[in-house]
């Protein structure tokens, strides 16, 4: 049925960094309670049971059937409907499992740039688990409608090799009506995307210079035909690129297949019919044919196994996106480093995991700080004592580095009296030579002496 999918081409693209996969809904499907099931009906199913509603269910877009139909009883309002569905992902007990496909997906590493079309974090998921011991590396943006100017200027920071990224196109599933649930969210998400110059140059760029794998997305012909016209540089008929798609066949796919046919004259366009995830599990053992390397997983994490590393870094919430970035940068170096997700509150995991590890195992401690920073020096912070229990153990550490405070402010020039009052309540990191990180990625010189860091600890470890 699919012996004329162009499968070698689809590999050769892939190995040559030219394909971005659109994750749709069909392929966010698991075994869940006893049955296969996708995320978003499950979802619809326990929003309609919670709001006494009958849904005709439509395979294709089961969450907006949902909200149709809870939006004909007039007390609803919709705008409460966001935070039920929120709540219904957050509650699910069991958490929802990673899809198999998604895995597999996980597992071809030339894929780094993934463009989700639903509101969950299972991509990012995979990607962690697969390809960095769960360790929370990929990089996640969401576009959102009432996007904050930090998390603005965080979408628009380019793409690096030091992460996978996971672009959720239709926003994540949160504590505000960020998120797509419907398809007249889908359509202001998609125009507010492409019309009023909030998408990331650079995601358009990657776009409309790579082929599109388009894998179980389901909406309707003219929002597909919408969507591949705002990632095409030039008019669908002139444009010389490769579309390949997957999923159980519906009449708007026939319909935007037959139009790309008809009028995307210089377009490559290969069809798999049958379901996504097939077709994954399909390219995943081809890939591995092919690249039998990449078939070795590293070693799972035991479960509540503490996660450690030789480098240790210190931050405020305040500067968590640009230590994300930091940290992908030095695990991509080949550093064990480690940060707290989440900035802790008092309790045993601080006193307990923590301060033993800077006082006995951490080999070398990064203080990160901004000019933000400064403005929180005022307030009480577990980081402030992360960093005078490391002033304390550097006494005993005479000879080698132990402590290397790193600058993130994009607008750095070398110039330290901004970051003074830092220096009056730490005096210790006064003479420390400052490594420069803007936005979070290491410049040449960090870069090098970080390098040399990671290969001292290599050559302890190996006596």
């Amino acid at each position: 049925m699919n012996s004329d999918f162009r499968w070698d081409d689809l590999l050769d693209d892939i190995e040559s960094d030219k394909v971005v996969p659109i994750l749709g809904q069909e392929l966010i499907q698991a075994d869940y309670e006893g049955r296969c099931v996708s995320l978003q009906r499950l979802l619809a199913e326990r929003l309609a049971d919670r709001e006494q509603v009958s849904v005709t269910w439509n395979p294709y877009a089961e969450l907006n059937d949902a909200i149709g139909a809870c939006l004909e009883k007039p007390e609803v309002k919709l705008a409460g409907l966001y935070d039920r569905v929120s709540n219904l992902l957050r509650s699910l007990s069991p958490p929802f499992p990673i899809p198999r496909a998604l895995t597999q997906l996980a597992e071809i590493p030339p894929l780094e740039l993934f463009v989700s079309l639903t509101f969950d974090s299972l991509m990012a998921r995979a990607l962690n688990e697969v390809r960095f011991n769960g360790k929370s590396i990929t990089r996640e943006i969401e576009f959102s409608l009432n996007q904050s100017s930090a998390a603005h200027d965080e979408a628009r920071v380019p793409r690096s090799s030091a992460a996978p990224v996971v672009f959720n196109l239709f926003g994540r599933a949160g504590g505000k009506s960020d998120f797509a649930i419907h398809d007249e969210d889908q359509l202001e998400f998609i125009h507010r995307f492409v019309t009023r110059d909030e998408a990331p140059e650079w995601l358009l760029s990657e776009l409309r210079n790579s082929h599109l794998l388009l894998l179980g997305a389901h909406f309707p012909d003219w929002l597909g035909r919408f969507i591949l016209r705002a990632a095409t540089r030039d008019r669908l008929r002139v444009a010389s690129r490769s579309y390949y798609t997957a999923g159980e066949t519906a009449t708007s796919e026939n319909a935007l297949a037959e139009f790309l046919h008809r009028f995307g004259r210089e377009t490559q366009i290969s069809i798999y019919a049958g379901p996504a995830a097939a077709f994954v599990a399909e390219l995943h053992e081809r890939w591995l044919k092919r690249n039998p390397a990449t078939s070795r997983r590293p070693a799972a994490r035991p479960d509540g196994e503490a996660v450690r590393g030789g480098i240790f870094i210190s931050y405020g919430r305040e500067n968590l996106n640009e230590v994300e970035r930091l940290h992908a940068a030095i695990v991509k170096l080949g550093g064990d480093a480690w940060f707290d997700k989440v900035e802790l509150k008092p309790g045993d995991h601080w006193e307990q995991k923590i301060l033993p590890q800077i006082q006995r195992d951490v080999r070398l401690f990064l203080p990160v700080f901004s000019e933000r920073t400064v403005d929180r020096l005022s307030a009480e912070g577990y980081v402030f004592r992360e960093w005078n229990e490391a002033l304390e153990r550097k006494q005993r550490i005479p000879v080698r580095t132990f402590i290397m405070p790193i600058v993130i402010d994009t607008d750095y020039t070398g110039d330290m009296k901004r970051y003074r009052p830092i220096f009056d309540a730490f005096p210790g990191m006064q003479d420390l030579h400052m490594g420069y990180a803007p936005g979070g990625l290491p410049d040449e010189e960090l870069e090098k002496m970080l390098v040399d860091e990671i290969r001292g600890m290599r050559r302890e470890d190996s006596r």
